[in-house]
């Protein structure tokens, strides 16, 4: 008798502090939105002002494009011959298999250029790129750089921030185009070296080609810039966000920095979706 009852008592409590920690969780992830998007709206007002992009601020955009685009080449075509063997050739092995070799376009277009391009161009701006930001703003942080800069009565939103931004949103177009490129003449050459098609790869193109809509031409694109500009924006603020920031935090904020950078990239891709 006296068990129940204090299982009664101490139920109560429990509920509280369950209600608490989703409370708590809630309010914190809320926060957090309403930054990124704060953040995010600061840096482009801070682009359309001429003033912004002066030669230090125009010469971090060129550092850091050479750095997305240039640095990231191998591992985007590594990638994109892989996701060439795997996708591509399978999709058209089935296809054969089942006699619709005539879908082979719209599947591509499908699976390829709407969906998997983009998310996958992201997790490589984030490897690549992204951890570099995270370890460079880092050591910004901790060993007073960002306070020197202020010091200097410049703004670290722009001259961290604005380039690396506008960096990965360009970048990632660039490597979602070379990405799309090396994945379908990969998948092309494995098809036809294994007999599944006979038609040329002009011909193969032709049939992609067709299968886009006009808004393939437009929504894809948005995705993979919007990714790359949110993707930088979870780096920086997760590289300079943090109070108290010590150089033993490294091995925290880049699992942090991943999570935030995954989170946006899957936003982007279900936003755009439902306007699409």
């Amino acid at each position: 008798m006296i068990a129940r009852t204090a299982g009664r008592k101490s139920s109560p409590g429990a509920v509280r502090r369950a209600v608490g920690a989703i409370g708590s969780a809630t309010i914190s992830s809320t926060n957090e939105a309403l930054l990124s998007a704060g953040l995010a709206l600061s840096v482009v007002l801070a682009a359309l002002q001429r003033s912004a992009w002066r030669g230090p601020v125009l010469s971090e955009h060129m550092r850091m494009l050479h750095e997305v685009t240039v640095r990231s080449l191998a591992t985007t075509i590594a990638a994109g011959v892989l996701v060439g063997f795997a996708l591509v050739s399978q999709a058209v092995y089935w296809l054969a298999a089942t006699g619709t070799t005539g879908l082979v376009g719209p599947v591509i277009v499908v699976l390829l250029v709407r969906e998997f391009t983009p998310i996958l161009v992201g997790l490589i701006l984030f490897g690549r790129a992204g951890t570099a930001t995270l370890v460079e703003l880092h050591d910004a942080k901790t060993r007073g750089w960002q306070r020197l800069i202020e010091l200097q009565g410049l703004d670290p939103l722009v001259i961290l921030v604005l380039p690396r931004a506008f960096s990965f949103a360009v970048g990632a177009f660039c490597l979602a185009t070379i990405l799309l490129l090396t994945t379908l003449v990969t998948g092309y050459l494995v098809a036809h070296g294994l007999g599944l098609i006979a038609y040329s790869i002009w011909d193969f193109a032709a049939l992609v080609i067709r299968a886009l809509t006009l808004q393939d031409f437009i929504f894809p694109p948005i995705k993979c810039v919007l990714i790359g500009f949110l993707v930088a924006l979870s780096c920086c603020a997760t590289g300079l966000g943090r109070q108290g920031a010590r150089r033993d935090d490294l091995g925290r904020i880049v699992p942090l920095g991943f999570v935030r950078s995954a989170m946006a990239i899957l936003l982007v891709n279900t936003l755009v979706d439902l306007v699409a």
